[in-house]
């Protein structure tokens, strides 16, 4: 049986957007001149604060809204929910969220997945440093820091689907995908 793991934050949930939305509303002096979008995915290197500073917004004080309550990517939740209610049963996989969160939060993500109706056969909370470790064959993620723990500690990028995002551009890749269908076409 295929094992497929889907990160939530960058694949599915729009964390970006949720963290500006705050930030813009809240924080307006974290916001730097002609700042448009998150380039960059050390956080606090594309704002006027420290990551202590962006943690405590997003770990703590927003996480109700930036985790709970955050914006789907709507086609990428469209083509998950298809991906679960049928590729299933066509074929033999197993659907795995794998996603970091920490533990205090999680219940904002599961209720997220919860109200979006994603049924997966089974989530898994992994430091982004960890995931290569969990039992999938494939996992889709947009971090490019996990791109290189999986890479590092797999010994192959094999089975890891970068989803394109402004932010992992310098990973060079030969798994880059721009949208969660795409993987269809590689592993299905």
């Amino acid at each position: 049986m295929m094992k497929i793991g889907i990160d939530v934050d960058g694949v599915l949930r729009n964390f970006c957007d949720g963290i500006i939305e705050v930030i813009k509303m809240d924080y307006p002096d974290y916001l730097k001149d002609g700042f448009t979008e998150i380039t960059d995915w050390q956080l606090e290197n594309n704002f006027n604060c420290t990551k202590k500073d962006l943690q405590e917004i997003y770990w703590y004080d927003w996480a109700h809204a930036i985790m709970g309550n955050g914006k789907p990517f709507k086609d990428n939740l469209a083509t998950m929910r298809h991906f679960i209610d049928n590729i299933t049963g066509t074929y033999e996989c197993e659907w795995v969220c794998i996603t970091s969160q920490k533990d205090h939060a999680r219940h904002y993500t599961l209720s997220w997945l919860g109200k979006h109706e994603l049924n997966f056969d089974r989530v898994v909370f992994a430091k982004g440093r960890d995931k290569w470790k969990v039992d999938v064959d494939y996992l889709v993620d947009d971090s490019p820091q996990n791109w290189h723990h999986w890479k590092h500690g797999r010994g192959t990028e094999d089975g890891y689907l970068l989803l394109d995002r402004p932010y992992n551009q310098n990973i060079n890749t030969k798994n880059r995908i721009f949208e969660l269908f795409d993987i269809a076409e590689i592993i299905l």
